[in-house]
């Protein structure tokens, strides 16, 4: 009977064991689920928190793009405007300058032909004032040479100006010679109708009478020779004023062609002068414009760029900002999830250990506590032994109790 209970107490020992070890394992079960759910939440923790970081990041990406292509194509419409301007503002001064030049030249052509036979009269008087000179290189022309040829009165030379009246000039004089020969005729007839021709007193009246003549007619040969003269120096003056005058005639209108000439060619020089005066200031105007439009667009093409450089370099600053906050925020996230599921599986493990050691525990003392009621009931049963002895060898006095 003793053995029946200890065997009973020990069998219900061993179910209370394996009730508390089917606990505990039903609870470290339990922790291991809860560590496998937390493993698994922490899994789509973090696979939602990469979709979501992932999104940002390409939303962010997409919103630089986007910014950048709309500072792009703001610049190259800028550059496009400013390039516009520029090709306006030079083909304006192109058109300008074309304009200028055009006029200033037309200008100077009309000049050019207004004084075009002014300039060739001059030229053909200079050709023909040449030619008379003996400069020009047609030799075959009318005159060749002739404005240098030494006046001369044909048939008389001047020199016979300059000589003195002497006997032989008395004796050639037409109206002594004249006198005389008449004088002579009267003596030769008178002498005659005496009879006497060749005597001494015809030969002396003879002597006599040219010896008288001479005296009486040298002064009036003398008067005669110097009127005549000086009618051959005034006509041989007036022949020489003629051909001076003739001559300087015909220079002096080739002169005056030739000065009309030169002042017609002054005036195109004049004129040729003006259009290089006019036309250099219209290319200096016209460069010093294009050198300002292109300066404008050096200036806006430079802001234009600048703005752009700013843009991007912000654009590019906020999406660094962006990510970096993104990243940030996801690696905190991350970290929570981590440290959440840190801890639940420290809980788990815990949890199981604790439930596994609670599981042995129980064991241990329903075994503990089977083998102590076990002998407790052992004890008991044969202390009621002992005690049923007693009483029995009591009423027996004949046996001992010991």
């Amino acid at each position: 009977m003793s053995g029946w209970v200890a065997g009973a107490v020990v069998v219900g020992s061993l179910i209370s064991a394996d009730a508390a070890g089917n606990a505990a394992d039903t609870q470290a079960a339990a922790a291991d689920r809860a560590g496998a759910t937390s493993v698994e939440g922490l899994r789509l923790q973090l696979a939602a928190d990469k979709e979501a970081l992932d999104k940002q990041l390409a939303a962010q990406k997409e919103a630089l793009n986007q910014t950048l292509a709309a500072q792009k194509l703001a610049a190259d419409t800028g550059n496009t405007v400013a390039k516009d301007m520029l090709t306006q503002q030079l083909n304006a001064q192109q058109s300008s300058l074309n304009q200028t030049l055009g006029l200033q030249r037309e200008m100077f052509n009309k000049q050019v032909e207004n004084l075009r036979s002014y300039k060739e009269a001059g030229e053909a008087g200079q050709t023909r004032l040449l030619e008379l000179l003996g400069l020009g290189g047609n030799k075959d022309a009318p005159d060749f040479g002739s404005a240098t040829t030494a006046f001369k009165l044909e048939g008389f030379d001047p020199n016979t100006l300059f000589q003195e009246f002497n006997v032989k000039e008395m004796e050639q004089d037409p109206g002594y010679a004249f006198r005389l020969a008449e004088g002579q005729k009267a003596i030769e007839r008178s002498t005659a109708a005496r009879g006497g021709l060749q005597s001494g007193a015809a030969l002396k009246a003879a002597a006599q009478y040219g010896q008288d003549m001479g005296s009486q007619e040298y002064g009036n040969a003398y008067n005669r020779f110097m009127a005549n003269k000086a009618f051959q120096a005034q006509e041989y003056g007036n022949a020489f004023n003629r051909f001076t005058t003739e001559r300087g005639n015909k220079l002096g209108a080739l002169q005056s062609l030739q000065g009309v000439g030169q002042a017609a060619a002054a005036g195109q020089a004049a004129a040729a002068g003006n259009l290089a005066a006019g036309g250099s200031q219209a290319i200096q105007g016209a460069g010093a414009g294009a050198s300002a439009a292109y300066g404008n667009y050096g200036s806006a093409a430079g802001n234009i760029a600048s703005n752009l450089g700013a843009g991007s370099s912000a654009a590019y600053g906020n999406y660094g900002n962006s990510m970096s906050n993104a990243y940030a925020g996801s690696n905190a996230t991350r970290q929570s999830a981590y440290g959440t599921n840190t801890a639940n599986q420290m809980n788990a493990i815990t949890g199981a250990a604790n439930a596994r050691a609670a599981g042995q525990i129980g064991t241990a003392n329903a075994f503990t506590n089977a083998i102590g009621q076990g002998i407790n009931a052992y004890g008991m049963y044969q202390q009621n032994q002992l005690f049923n002895d007693y009483l029995t060898k009591r009423s027996t006095p004949s046996i001992p109790l010991f």
